[in-house]
């Protein structure tokens, strides 16, 4: 049983109190005003991806000229787009969430480094503007003017740092800020996953950066090896394929678990086995080991070696996912009687279906990771190129971003809306929005799945500017073109869906039209249920004495009333 005190602790000195002016906004330590900041800002990031990518996709309709762009921005637009959804959206809308919640699930009252999280939202957000502003001025991989390549490549590298920071801040309060005898083994999913995601990145994201600062070099000083800009993309494109994109998507692993553990109000069959599967998908992500040498040695994959390692790291992570998968959805089969129909609401079924893309996403990649792997080691069809290198690896970012990550956002923010807003999101519309990403995500990634596989369409892998007026001929018959529709109708399907989900937003936190939220609207498990929605800016006057990562679920085991120690602890 959970021993859930009520003393309450001065916390007076953790941080400075907070400036309830909007000018707070600005100078603000609360990591519940930071996270904020991160999850609005990133938002409004999502739009810009998704239509660099509508772009890019509408070009590849037709195999015999130009449709929105033209040789000199399509492959400048190409990579601004992929690297727009992942490090403007994804890696900063769920360090948002993170950096939100953690603190509250482990009973902190704030960060660990609170200043560090404001600095790394700060300094993430005006690399992300000079970013932008290095593209728009034909700067970036593959751009025209000098100076701008220079400084996309100084603000990618500010914006890796920042993202850093923030993670850091979060796994540091998961291992050092925790409540008195929770040990990890007892932490809420989602602050687990956020430490499994921090921990992978810290040993995945200086690889870029070393990378940048020798491309850098190279390219501000002398040109040596790298012959203008258009060999940057070549050599950091892994960041933003998989298996490292599965680190991204571990946090929405976590919220799966939250979500379906209160809903179903019991454990999963074996809990440890959970935290492992978890980090399973976290450890078969790594794939910085994947970059070329930055002098172009070891570019070819050598004796089949680096295709034997993707089929392992891509058999490991569907292994994990397709085990977290089983074990939450065996957690809900038990507890199918006493679930009501109103039970199945968006945060169940979001995270069921993102969960399952995870699954997808796994399957596609050790897939094509054994199709590489036979031809590498030449048993395949000579001649042939690597899937990898084809529209293929687009289909499968479309699976994880728009599947998988797009899906596990709205669920989350349906789920904690009331915690963080202290309004609940419209559930018609939300499933309304799930029926559209999802439907949209798996015809964005089919198309340029089919192409890539019967086509041979090749992904962006250009050296010379030249050659992308010659795309199309390296396309293999027309058929490529019908694929580059499907893909492109679904990416449609999956704007329609989020603009609908923007737009529950506004209509129901913006403009105020949701319900307004008690402390614990789901019966919940974790320990932020507890407290007020939301709770209030700066620091916590008295915080519940925790052992467990889910002490309503506990109290309720127990025979106690969940609700009357949430009232108890109500600050």
């Amino acid at each position: 049983m959970s021993d859930i005190t009520t003393e309450a602790t001065d916390l007076s000195t953790t941080v400075p109190r907070e400036d309830p002016t909007p000018f707070g906004w600005l100078n603000t330590a609360d990591h519940k005003r930071i996270g904020r900041l991160f999850i609005g800002t990133s938002l409004m990031f999502l739009g810009l991806g998704l239509i660099l990518d509508l772009l890019v996709r509408l070009d590849l309709t037709d195999d015999s000229d130009f449709v929105a762009l033209d040789a000199d921005t399509f492959g400048q637009l190409f990579v601004f787009g992929r690297e727009s959804l992942v490090f403007l959206f994804l890696i900063p809308v769920f360090l948002g969430l993170a950096i939100y919640l953690v603190p509250l699930q482990v009973g902190a009252s704030n960060l660990a480094f609170p200043r560090a999280g404001a600095a790394a939202f700060w300094g993430w957000l005006v690399s992300a503007g000079v970013f932008v502003g290095a593209y728009a001025g034909n700067g970036g991989p593959y751009g025209g003017w000098d100076d701008g390549v220079d400084l996309y490549m100084l603000a990618l590298g500010g914006m890796v740092v920042s993202l850093l920071i923030g993670y850091i801040a979060v796994a540091t309060t998961v291992l050092t800020e925790r409540s008195p005898g929770m040990f990890l083994d007892r932490a809420a999913p989602f602050a687990w996953s956020t430490l499994v995601t921090a921990s992978m990145l810290v040993v995945s994201l200086p690889v870029l950066l070393g990378q940048l600062v020798i491309l850098y070099v190279d390219h501000r000083y002398g040109h040596v090896f790298l012959g203008g800009n258009f060999g940057i993309w070549g050599r950091i494109d892994w960041v933003v394929k998989t298996p490292t994109m599965f680190i991204y998507l571990v946090p929405v692993l976590g919220v799966a678990a939250e979500v379906v553990i209160a809903t179903a109000r019991r454990r999963v069959l074996e809990p440890l086995a959970m935290y492992f599967t978890i980090g399973l998908v976290g450890l078969f992500g790594f794939g910085a080991w994947m970059n070329f040498s930055i002098t172009n040695e070891g570019s070819d994959l050598g004796d089949g070696f680096e295709g034997v390692v993707l089929v392992a790291l891509y058999g490991g992570a569907a292994l994990g996912a397709t085990a977290l998968v089983a074990l939450l959805g065996f957690a809900l089969f038990q507890s199918r009687k006493s679930l009501k129909l109103g039970g199945l609401n968006t945060s169940v079924l979001g995270v069921l279906g993102a969960g399952k893309f995870v699954v997808a996403a796994a399957l596609y990649g050790l897939l094509g990771a054994g199709v590489d792997w036979l031809e590498i080691a030449g048993r395949g069809n000579d001649g042939n190129p690597y899937l990898r290198d084809t529209t293929w690896a687009t289909g499968q970012q479309s699976i994880l971003i728009y599947g998988a990550g797009l899906l596990g956002l709205v669920a989350a923010l349906h789920w904690w809306a009331p915690k963080i807003w202290g309004r609940t999101l419209n559930d018609l519309l939300g499933k309304l929005t799930l029926l559209l990403i999802a439907v949209g995500a798996t015809l964005a990634s089919l198309g340029p799945a089919l192409s890539g596989l019967l086509y041979d369409q090749p992904d962006l892998a250009y050296l010379d500017p030249a050659q992308t007026s010659l795309y199309a001929e390296a396309v293999d018959g027309g058929g490529a073109e019908a694929m580059a529709w499907l893909g492109t109708a679904g990416l449609l399907v999956v704007i329609a869906g989020a603009l609908l989900f923007m737009l529950n937003l506004v209509v129901s936190l913006v403009l105020r039209n949701g319900t307004k939220a008690d402390s614990d609207p789901w019966d919940g498990a974790a320990p932020e249920w507890m407290l007020d929605s939301p709770p209030r800016p700066g620091i916590l006057d008295a915080l519940p004495d925790l052992d467990s990562g889910t002490p309503l679920l506990d109290m309720a085991e127990a025979g106690g009333d969940e609700q009357d120690a949430a009232e108890e602890v109500k600050v």
